[in-house]
């Protein structure tokens, strides 16, 4: 039997909402194997700088425990007073199940999907979101240049360019940007073009506005998206993993939706991997050095309508340019 009234119900106690959430399911299951010996380091270095380079009164951290070892539990505790959710399965579900089972709920309008071997740097939040606040149709955006993506998950970037002529081709991604990236990624040919005049390393599609510069393409181990892109999907993970799943889940979505997949010019994280590197220290050391002006927005903007051309058309379409126009 319950005597007296619950007290929480008289506290008139306010949620907070956040503008950002940034999403990082981690898996180690031991420190023992020889791939995973040095991941419980790279998953502190991520952390430790994420928490340094965020806004931590508009951005909120999740971050997803896919039965990983007990160390990997105690890590995150300790970094309780900066992470806003912890998630916990008692088994691996594999990384598209936690995420989708996350982003389809955030309330946030903007959301940050990461592997836990990201090393972020100074600056990543401002300039990720001068792309969103400049280009409305901005779906996706990495906050490191990807223009070997540009093809991918990216027809209604092509589409549209070909009836208002805003693409741009040219060298703007620096070659030390294009060499940490490569380096990060551990894939020399990423950025090779073989059966092109200019490899990816010489020429990168971009747009150009108000001198906001956002390069045409962006990956998956790190990324922000708009979560409405998210909201109306309920398709389910039936295998743990497998090859192309992100692609199906995840990375396809922007597209479907009409918005692009961008990337900023610059790099502001690194991809780490499962062991740290001679970049690692240089970088940090690097990141305290940018300035970053404090004063950005995040700006719930609404996808323009504009040339809103069915997915399937957008795609056709886009192979049919492609081919001929030798893109």
């Amino acid at each position: 039997m319950r005597t007296g009234v619950n007290p929480e119900k008289y506290k008139d106690l306010e949620n907070k909402r956040y503008a950002h959430r940034i999403i990082i399911p981690v898996y180690i299951p031991n420190l023992e194997d020889e791939y995973y010996k040095n991941s419980l380091v790279v998953f502190k270095t991520c952390l430790e700088n994420l928490v340094n380079t965020i806004d931590h009164l508009k951005t909120a951290i999740t971050v997803i425990n896919n039965n990983s070892c007990a160390e990997v539990g105690e890590l995150i505790n300790s970094y309780s007073s900066f992470i806003e959710k912890v998630v916990i399965y008692k088994e691996n579900k594999g990384k598209v199940y936690g995420i989708i089972d996350e982003v389809r709920g955030v309330f946030e309008p903007y959301v940050t999907i990461c592997d836990a071997d990201v090393l972020f740097l100074k600056g990543w939040e401002e300039n990720v979101f001068k792309i969103f606040n400049t280009y409305k149709k901005a779906g996706v955006v990495a906050p490191l240049p990807c223009q070997g993506l540009a093809f991918k998950n990216n027809s209604a970037v092509f589409f549209d360019s070909f009836f208002t002529n805003s693409l741009k081709y040219g060298k703007i991604v620096s070659e030390d940007d294009n060499k940490l990236y490569i380096e990060g990624l551990g894939n020399e040919a990423i950025l090779n073009r073989n059966n092109r005049e200019f490899h990816w390393y010489e020429k990168q599609y971009y747009l150009k506005k108000d001198d906001v510069v956002a390069i045409i393409g962006s990956g998956h181990f790190v990324a922000t998206y708009k979560s409405e892109i998210f909201k109306n999907e309920n398709s389910f993970p039936e295998i743990k993993f497998i090859n192309g799943y992100e692609d199906k889940f995840i990375d396809i979505l922007a597209d479907k939706n009409n918005m692009y997949r961008l990337s900023t010019a610059k790099a502001y994280a690194y991809h780490i991997g499962n062991q740290l590197d001679n970049n690692i220290d240089k970088l940090i050391k690097r990141s305290l050095e940018f300035k970053v002006e404090n004063t950005y927005q995040y700006k719930d903007v609404p996808n323009s309508k504009r040339l809103n051309a069915p997915f399937g058309l957008r795609k056709l379409f886009f192979r049919v340019l492609k081919k001929y126009k030798k893109l």
